[in-house]
Parts: C-alpha cells; structure tokens; sequence
C-alpha cells in the first residue's frame, strides 16, 4: 500500500488526469500530502495538499495574485473568454477585488435573501411533486441545478421564459477553465460568453428603462450602485453578473447534488439528520468540507517564495 501511495504521487498531474482520479481524487490527494505535500509538476507550477500551506497562499493576496491576466493571455488569446475572466470578481487582487465585491455584497442585503426563502420553498415543493410523480428522477437535472437557476434568476430577475439558456451558457464558460481545453471546449466557451453578453445588454438596457425595486433587485442595485455614488462600469457590471450565475449556479449544484450522495452513502448520518432537522446548518457545512464543490484553485506568485 505504501508503495502504492508513493507511486501515486509521483505519478501525479494536474494535466493527465486519469479516470481513476475523476471518480475517487481523495487517494490521489492523501498520497500527495503524505508523500509530495509541494509537488512540482510538468508545466512548472506546484500543487499544495497540506492545509496551512494552502492558507498562506490563499490570505497573502499580495505574493499569491489572482490575477490571471498574465496565465490566460496565452490559453485564451483575445478572446471573449479572455475578457470574461480577466474582469470577473474571482480572478482579480485588491484594490479592484475589494471594490467591485463591496458593490456586490451590498446588493446581496440580508433582506432581500430572506425574502427568497418562501419561493425557494415553494420551488422545492414543486420540483419534489413532479419527481413523485413520475416515480424516479436524475437527481442533478431534475433537481440539484433546477434550484440554483431559479434562485439567482430571481436575484437578477431575469424572466422565467429567457432562464433556459443560462445552464448551458454557465457549464461551457466554466468548462473552459479546466487545465486542458480542446478546440471545441474553447469555441463553445466563447460563444457562450458571447451570447451571454448579448441577452445582458438587453436585459440591463430593459432594467434602466424600467429599474426594479433596489431593496430586491439586485441587478437594479448593480446599475444604481452604492450611496455614495460608486457604480461598476458597464464592463464590470456584465461580466460580473455572468460570475453572479455561473459561479452560484454549479457550486450550489454540486453542493446539493454531493449532498444528496453522501447521505445516501452514509444512511446513519441521513437517519441523524431525519431525526434532527435543526442539524441542516452543520449538515451543509460538514458537507463542504468533506466533499467540495470546487476542488481547485491557482494563484501566481509575485515574488520569489521558497517551496
């Protein structure tokens, strides 16, 4: 088994990724921690397993940057792809991260997230009937993704018969981040940006016309922007409700449909939480950790750090 472990680290990278890691990373990932915790691998950079060093990268904003202007100018070339994720609120440092973040957050109001909850309700009710109904389901697309669209269509409010191209829209831009694209990976993620950029032009031209109310609308909060006059330029106010649906769409997917899967596979834990509803909180928390819904993030270092 040791050697085993040894071999699998060794044997690791980040961009020849076998079958056997997508369906079980978490051997891949124990072996690396026990054995290669600073891996370098073939393309130069180094992959971290170990907690603390993975918190020190992620906290010091000013040696580890995020933005991938510098690493994506190759793999995406001047493309709308380039643009999205150049502008996008996760792949920029402070001060321009703190900034647009700052607009967002003040948008996302405790009140206007609460006053999601008895629609979410409703949407679950729903969706859980028409499961009932015909007697089975495939739980991401008939449940776990039907959630997150509704929730942040609503935030944005974004018309229920224009919501059906956001899923497809979100699965190719974000595809497009995984370590090796395909020619077709990348067309398809640029036509997506694309053609999302197109719906939002209208809908924000159709919001100005016609604001909603700004206590509940968040995307009539973006435009207005904050009370001391700060908005998001009409670049960042795009991209960023592009981020908005896509990063909040296949999270809180995975999460759900994780989820689901875990408690499946751990029937005492499912009886637990039956038993004791007020546990969902923890529930989900424990649920993130043990099985995320995103597995990898890159930083660029700015200065000479010693592995």
């Amino acid at each position: 088994m040791d050697a085993d472990a040894r071999a699998l680290a060794a044997d690791f990278d980040l961009e020849r990724l076998t079958p056997e890691f997508y369906r079980d990373p978490y051997p891949t990932y124990r072996a690396l921690r026990q054995y290669q915790p600073v891996k370098r691998l073939g393309n130069g950079s180094y992959f971290l397993t170990r907690y603390d060093d993975l918190v020190t990268a992620y906290k010091s904003t000013t040696t580890f940057s995020s933005d991938k202007r510098k690493e994506f100018a190759p793999k995406y070339s001047d493309t709308p792809l380039y643009q999205h994720h150049t502008t996008s609120l996760v792949f920029n440092d402070p001060p321009a991260h703190t900034r647009v973040r700052r607009l967002i957050m003040g948008a996302l109001s405790p009140r206007a997230i609460a006053e999601m909850e008895p629609a979410l309700i409703a949407l679950v009710d729903r969706l859980l009937a028409a499961i009932a109904a015909k007697g089975h389901c495939e739980l991401i697309g008939d449940f776990a993704s039907a959630i997150p669209i509704e929730v942040i269509g609503n935030l944005l409010d974004v018309p229920h018969d224009e919501r059906e191209p956001l899923r497809d829209w979100s699965l190719a831009i974000l595809g497009a981040l995984e370590p090796v694209l395909t020619p077709e990976q990348l067309a398809r993620g640029n036509q997506a940006v694309t053609e999302f950029l197109v719906y939002l032009e209208d809908l924000v031209g159709r919001r100005r016309a016609k604001p909603g109310n700004p206590e509940r609308d968040v995307l009539t909060r973006l435009i207005q922007g904050d009370a001391n006059g700060e908005r998001l330029t009409e670049q960042e106010l795009l991209h960023n409700c592009i981020f908005l649906l896509n990063a909040g769409h296949e999270t809180t997917t995975n999460l759900i449909g994780n989820g689901l899967v875990a408690l499946a596979q751990h029937p005492a834990e499912k009886r637990r939480l039956l038993q004791a509803p007020g546990l969902i909180r923890s529930a989900v928390e424990e649920i993130l950790r043990y099985e995320s819904s995103n597995q990898l993030g890159n930083r660029i270092t700015t200065a000479r750090v010693d592995p």
